[in-house]
């Protein structure tokens, strides 16, 4: 498992430069209640971890960070600015979002990575994304409909990786990986980490996170129950 000087969190920063503010959050979605009563800073720098059951709300969470939802109560500031006046074009070139089982268009991976580049506007070669991925070079010569689940999730990161992003959200980014592939994972995150990026990342796996995450949160029924050390985290996956 890659390991990293931790920059945030109990582990030694003195003075934490919140980047996401979240102030007494709620969501509700087609008359059910999801998420309630939610305050949390983000830190900048740091690798935040939402855990929980399944259905307990934290991709829910996760996703209000770059607005693919907006809370129904409460407040999110991104560097002191309601989020929800920011535009939403601007905001997701600052916070990126790979969800769970990503998707490519078909075609032969180097086209495909081609067009991405265009649209997102990027001046990376399609050959850093398939490094990035840590990846063989033949990658880019097959189609993207003869890859595996885990090959789109790490193409998919690593395009996220090579953005210039300041937030990267993960929801359950090794779910599909092999335990090879999680280690060519935590190696790029943790290359994002020194880089200074935030990130933000819904997991099963908390204990593979313990030398990765700076601090984590256990949510139940919608509700923070656990914040702080991953030890704690992982401890309420154990009462859970």
């Amino acid at each position: 498992m890659s390991k990293r000087s931790s920059l945030t969190g109990e582990k030694g920063m003195t003075e934490p430069v919140p980047i996401f503010q979240l102030e007494n959050i709620g969501l509700v979605k087609g008359g059910t209640r999801i998420l309630s009563d939610i305050s949390l800073d983000v830190r900048k720098g740091e690798c935040l971890v939402l855990a929980g059951e399944n259905g307990s709300g934290k991709t829910s969470l996760l996703r209000l960070f770059n607005r693919l939802d907006d809370p129904t109560e409460g407040t999110i500031l991104f560097h002191g600015h309601a989020l929800r006046e920011m535009d939403v074009r601007e905001l997701r070139s600052r916070v990126g979002i790979v969800l769970q089982g990503p998707v490519l268009f078909d075609g032969q991976v180097r086209d495909v990575l081609s067009r991405i580049r265009t649209f997102l506007k990027q001046d990376w070669e399609v050959k850093d994304v398939v490094e990035a991925a840590g990846l063989p070079m033949k990658t880019l010569d097959r189609k993207t409909s003869d890859l595996s689940g885990g090959e789109v999730q790490l193409i998919s990161i690593g395009i996220v990786a090579l953005r210039n992003l300041e937030v990267v959200l993960l929801d359950e980014p090794a779910a599909a990986l092999s335990i090879t592939a999680i280690d060519r994972l935590e190696t790029l995150l943790c290359s994002l980490l020194e880089k200074g990026r935030t990130l933000i990342q819904v997991t099963h796996q908390v204990d593979r996170m313990v030398n990765l995450a700076d601090r984590g949160i256990f949510i139940e029924q919608g509700r923070v129950t656990v914040a702080g050390s991953m030890s704690a985290v992982i401890a309420a996956f154990g009462r859970s």
